[in-house]
């Protein structure tokens, strides 16, 4: 009788105390799976990935005119400077749909200048060993400048990468030795230009040289 009463006491609580442990690891491991799994709803909620090619900024990344067996060494959205537009102004920026790229082939056998808008570019220049891009660093102030510059015929183009206290990207045009345009992005890395400041640009497609315009020397 007591070894009968035993038995059932011991078989009660033995099964009183794995009971609960099973709940309880099947309770919490559906809240880990809940938790580890993600729900259909948010796998149908994703945000698309951002087009290359798209003329607006989209998600703080730039249109490029660059291929996918290029590498960008600067991407730019430009604006036209308009100087003393008024006796309170200096200069006034005005928008414009046009983009800068300045793409490396990932082979490092050729650098392309764009400039246009997206899908369609209106010009194009390509360095080549025989007929490199300049390249030419200055200290204006506490602004320094690095830039890369070619000419199309009477026609000089300065592409200005500007760094220390000043930021953003310029391209200024001459035509013999007279400035008629100049371009400005806009000062916000990101939003307004990205330059790759780590990739190594070929000797044989750039050289240090004098700038033919003296503004730009």
């Amino acid at each position: 009788m007591r070894i009968s009463f035993l038995a059932s006491f011991y078989s009660f609580v033995l099964i009183f105390l794995f009971g609960c442990d099973n709940q309880t690891s099947s309770h919490n491991k559906a809240q880990l799976d809940h938790i580890i799994k993600p729900s259909s709803n948010n796998s149908q909620s994703k945000i698309p990935a951002a087009k290359v090619n798209e003329p607006a900024i989209v998600l703080g990344l730039l249109a490029t005119h660059c291929k996918t067996n290029e590498t960008a060494y600067i991407n730019a959205k430009m604006q036209k400077v308009m100087r003393n537009p008024s006796k309170d102004k200096a200069y006034t920026l005005e928008p414009t749909e046009n983009v800068l790229s300045v793409c490396l082939a990932k082979d490092g056998s050729a650098l392309s200048y764009r400039f246009g808008r997206i899908d369609d570019i209106g010009l194009e220049k390509k360095a080549s060993i025989d007929a490199p891009f300049g390249s030419y660093y200055r200290q204006v102030g506490r602004v320094g400048e690095s830039i890369l510059f070619f000419n199309n015929g009477p026609y000089h183009y300065y592409i200005i990468n500007s760094g220390g206290m000043g930021s953003g990207v310029s391209v200024n045009v001459f035509k013999d030795q007279a400035l008629i345009a100049e371009l400005f992005s806009g000062n916000e890395p990101y939003n307004d230009f990205i330059v790759a400041t780590d990739l190594q640009l070929p000797k044989n497609l750039v050289k240090e040289l004098q700038p033919f315009n003296q503004q730009m020397q």
